[in-house]
């Protein structure tokens, strides 16, 4: 059979935009896992933009299944599943049929990784727009929602990962029983012929109504995500303001954005602020009563971000700390404690000196950037 299928004819089975498809959404996927899986959390702008790269290819491949050359077509996907117990039969006899274009194997991985792929871009977007507060969704979703999204999409990557070994594990056993260049084919478009081949009537690509369908396309989620695009993040607190807060307690460290603790511990700290972490910070008490009005009005209670939503969760122990709070442990156990003793950074509750908008509250994962520590000398 393999001798067979070698000498075959060869015809054009992968036309050039379902090639350019095939392989921009390989790119994709892999920038997607290295930022996911690899990546620093400062690499999330790379994520997002390979993630709406996908969802382009997507819905354009999508119409390209309806007005592609033959073996595009989306009906072909489906056409074929009817055969998949047959396929199956004789893969386990090491005999499988030749099949023009996807067999019904890789019909059903197709489908189900377009599903796969379109759910990853859907729990991706209420995940950026809730936890990040960026995005189109950024001002009608909740962090709530976010987090079960995120769970979901955690999910469904490992579960796109498994899929993808197994589409390489299909395309290695069908070019071994075979001996199909299927990877060549998707580089050049040509395969060898299957036996039914000839008596296929074949539809021609329809470019023009494809691109008709891809422009309109365009101009509604252009019409849709403009308006998305100008909404302010749900529950973003607004920047440090308050000027006597800046004053008195910026003298002597970075002024932590109220929405990083509870009303609960705030009080704590602005009701004992003679014994301040070992030393006498007191206030006069139209000083105090103004702080903590502000520190009250603007306290994590009052904010949707992922900051404030976990920093609620203080240590039972230490309720006044900031970095005593699981949340924050669990966000900076991979850095040796040496970073925080260094001449740049000086303290853990230095918080400005890795977060380029920690005044903002918000803690973007963009706007993370550890100092470079090193260097000689770096270490006090």
């Amino acid at each position: 059979m393999a001798g067979d299928v070698t000498k075959r004819t060869q015809v054009r089975i992968w036309d050039l935009p379902t090639r350019l498809f095939h392989w921009l959404l390989v790119f994709a996927v892999i920038v997607e896992a290295k930022t996911g899986f690899f990546g620093p959390a400062n690499s999330l702008d790379w994520h997002v933009w390979a993630g709406y790269a996908i969802a382009a290819l997507l819905a354009g491949r999508l119409i390209w299944g309806l007005y592609g050359s033959e073996y595009s077509r989306a009906d072909r996907l489906f056409s074929a599943l009817r055969h998949l117990p047959e396929h199956i039969g004789g893969l386990l006899r090491l005999k499988p049929k030749h099949y023009a274009g996807h067999n019904p194997a890789g019909s059903l991985m197709i489908l189900g990784l377009i599903l796969v792929l379109l759910a990853l871009v859907a729990t991706g977007l209420v995940v950026l727009g809730g936890t990040e507060k960026q995005g189109l969704l950024a001002g009608i979703t909740p962090y709530d929602v976010a987090h079960l999204a995120k769970g979901a999409h955690q999910v469904l990557a490992y579960s796109l990962m498994a899929m993808v070994v197994g589409h390489l594990v299909g395309v290695a056993t069908e070019m071994l029983l075979l001996r199909v260049p299927l990877i060549r084919g998707m580089i050049t478009g040509w395969l060898p012929k299957a036996p039914h081949a000839a008596s296929e009537i074949l539809r021609p690509a329809r470019p023009m109504l494809a691109a008709l369908s891809i422009a309109f396309s365009a101009l509604v989620v252009t019409a849709v995500a403009l308006p998305l695009s100008t909404h302010k993040g749900l529950g973003v607190p607004a920047p440090v303001s308050n000027v006597l807060y800046v004053k008195e307690c910026g003298a002597c460290h970075w002024s932590f954005h109220p929405s990083l603790l509870p009303r609960k511990s705030w009080a704590l700290i602005m009701g004992s602020l003679d014994q301040h972490f070992g030393e006498d910070a007191s206030l006069s008490a139209e000083a105090v009563k103004e702080i903590s009005t502000y520190l009250d009005a603007n306290a994590a209670e009052t904010a949707d971000t992922e900051p404030a939503n976990r920093l609620r969760g203080v240590s039972e122990a230490e309720p006044m700390r900031i970095t005593a709070t699981p949340f924050w442990r669990h966000q900076h156990d991979e850095l040796p404690p040496q970073v925080f003793r260094s001449a740049k950074i000086k303290s853990k509750a230095n918080c400005a000196a890795c977060h380029r908008d920690a005044l903002t509250g918000r803690f973007d994962d963009q706007n993370i950037d550890i100092p470079d520590t090193s260097k000689a000398g770096e270490t006090q």
